[in-house]
This record gives C-alpha cells, sequence and structure tokens, in this order.
C-alpha cells in the first residue's frame, strides 16, 4: 500500500526522496522544486509548473537564494542534536544527481540554473517547461 503521508511515490520517484533536497532551500525555492519534481506524476503537469513559477517569481521578488540557504538541518541521533549532513548530499551534489534523471533539456536547464543560484534562468526553464506540458 502506497504511504501518501510519510513517503509518497511522486516525492520518491526520483534517485532521492525529494525531502532531501527541498529542505536545503527558503519555502519558495524549496516549494518551486517539489512541483517541478512531481510535475510528470500527478496528472496534472501544467498546472505544477506554474506553481512552480509562481513560488520562482515570489523567491525572486523578496530576493531569496535559488540555492541553499542557511539554517540548522534535523539531525536524527541518540548521541547528539546539532547540524548533520551525509556526505555527498550537499546541495549541488543532489542537484547533478537529479540533473541525470532529467526527461528534457529544459529541466536539465532549470536544474543548472539552481547550481548557478541564477533565478532568471531557472524563471526561464519553467517558462519553457510549460510551453513543453501544455503541448
Amino acid at each position: 500500500m502506497t504511504d501518501n503521508i510519510n513517503h509518497p511515490e511522486h516525492y520518491e520517484s526520483g534517485p532521492y526522496e525529494c525531502i532531501l533536497l527541498t529542505e536545503k532551500c527558503s519555502f519558495n525555492v524549496g516549494n518551486m522544486i517539489k512541483y517541478v519534481w512531481r510535475h510528470r506524476l500527478k496528472n496534472h503537469p501544467v498546472e505544477d509548473l506554474q506553481k512552480a513559477l509562481w513560488y520562482a517569481r515570489r523567491a525572486k521578488e523578496d530576493s531569496e537564494a535559488f540555492g541553499p540557504c542557511r539554517r540548522a538541518f534535523r539531525y536524527t541521533s541518540n548521541m547528539d542534536t546539532g547540524t548533520f549532513e551525509w556526505p555527498g548530499t550537499d546541495f549541488k551534489t543532489l542537484l547533478n544527481i537529479k540533473k541525470n534523471f532529467c526527461q528534457t533539456p529544459a529541466e536539465k536547464q532549470f536544474y543548472d540554473a539552481l547550481m548557478t543560484e541564477n533565478s532568471d534562468k531557472a524563471i526561464e526553464a519553467l517558462e519553457t517547461l510549460i510551453k513543453e506540458a501544455e503541448q
């Protein structure tokens, strides 16, 4: 049985679970990534991509980084509490891994834009993805 609460299929489909990447970002940028991640999996790709674009524009207006933000990450251990990241789970490594699973050049451009924290290129890639999904 599918667990739509703890580990939904549309966020687990890929090389890792979506939250590993999105929790490293601001709320708006994380949501933008989330909607791009799932846009082929929930039967309404145009709507998901439009939501991603809405969050992207909001993040840009608020001058949010289109990359990782500084915050403490959850540390799940009985030994300690604090900041912890597994090796290979930094933002750029996760983007590179995800990029290898992209299905279109525009999707790769989206993740490339995040690699360089380029909001304009991310928005441009989202607009292209929407046009492709509308066809």
